[in-house]
């Protein structure tokens, strides 16, 4: 099959600096928090071998089922039986050894974090339900909207980290009608992990708002959490136009190749800046129209399956030449992996 140019480039940013890498026989793959495993390996196995590390309930969960099974699935349409690294979870981390991740930093993309579609479903799910709920941009109110819980930092580690831009949604004040931006509930912080007491963050708890409610409105806020924004990916393929700060971390989508003003109106990290931006949004609905249908257009080239599952391959292949690990297993295991598998990618989107 061949590739268009931005698939081409879409290999180069997944891939990171894997190409440049080089094995550190010093490095020490189990003080990264990664998961090592074989492709065809059971779920029973690996888990021995990280029990003091996660709990049962973590590998019959989230951990297991969104990201080590689906790296495995994936890794399987290559090699059924290659040993990989994987993260199983969300990553703002930069890891030193030839890892799979869902999401990394954009300003490592010189590290040998290989991006995958994982944890495909909650990213990816509700980009098909856009078609079912939307309405064209000249329907849509005026109105700028945010839903979200409270991930993130809110409380930086040391001098160089920055709060999340949903920290910075406690301190907004508006009382503008036609901004409505709000958490939709509170988890991951408390007392100890906060800068703002957690009765300043219940005051701006706002009603639940759902997919079909946001996409009544011309403007989204799209703001990151733990790593990307979950929900970003199917804002851009809505008629709505996307608002948010400059991305730093990405993801199978390539955050980091959205280009403001483009694809997204840009606004500061600490929201200071949005009643200005949103008026110039306001002012210019031509603009945004044009920007919100590039958002879509940009998502559209990461839904033909023939073509990600080619993308993926290549991904695959090239990780699988660099990667290091290797695994030994008893003939009991080997047999269980002798089983027939799933195979083909994970999610169907």
């Amino acid at each position: 099959m061949e590739l268009s140019a931005f698939d081409q480039r879409r290999i180069a940013v997944c891939l990171g600096g894997l190409a440049e890498f080089s094995q550190d026989p010093d490095a020490d793959d189990n003080d990264h928090g990664t998961v090592i495993c074989g492709a065809s390996e059971t779920r029973a196995h690996i888990f021995r071998r990280y029990a003091d590390r996660y709990h049962r309930s973590e590998f019959r969960g989230a951990r297991y089922k969104y990201y080590v099974r689906e790296a495995q699935i994936l890794v399987r349409m290559v090699q059924s039986h290659a040993t990989f690294a994987v993260f199983p979870g969300d990553s703002r981390t930069r890891f030193p050894i030839p890892t799979l991740v869902k999401s990394r930093m954009i300003h490592d993309r010189d590290s040998p974090c290989v991006l995958l579609p994982l944890d495909r479903r909650r990213h990816w799910g509700d980009v098909r339900a856009v078609a079912r709920h939307d309405i064209p941009f000249r329907d849509k109110a005026d109105r700028l909207v945010w839903r979200g819980v409270t991930t993130g930092q809110f409380k930086p580690r040391d001098a160089r980290s920055a709060y999340s831009s949903r920290f910075h949604v406690a301190t907004l004040r508006t009382s503008r009608t036609d901004i409505d931006i709000g958490y939709s509930g509170i988890m991951q912080v408390d007392d100890t992990n906060s800068d703002i007491p957690l009765d300043a963050l219940r005051a701006r708890l706002r009603p639940p708002l759902d997919l079909s409610q946001q996409l009544q409105s011309r403007y989204l806020l799209s703001l990151e959490g733990n790593d990307v924004a979950t929900g970003l990916k199917w804002m851009l393929f809505s008629n709505s136009a996307v608002l948010m700060p400059r991305p730093t971390c990405e993801s199978w989508a390539c955050e980091g190749e959205l280009v403001a003003f483009e694809h997204y109106v840009p606004v500061k990290d600490d929201l200071s800046d949005i009643e200005e931006v949103f008026d110039w949004c306001l002012t210019h609905p031509d603009s945004c129209e044009e920007i919100a249908h590039n958002g879509k257009r940009y998502i559209e080239a990461f839904l033909d399956k023939p073509r990600e599952t080619e993308i993926l391959r290549r991904i695959i292949s090239a990780y699988l030449s660099k990667a290091p690990y290797r695994l030994r297993f008893g003939p009991m295991e080997r047999l269980l992996q002798a089983l027939p598998r799933r195979s083909g990618m994970a999610v169907s989107i």
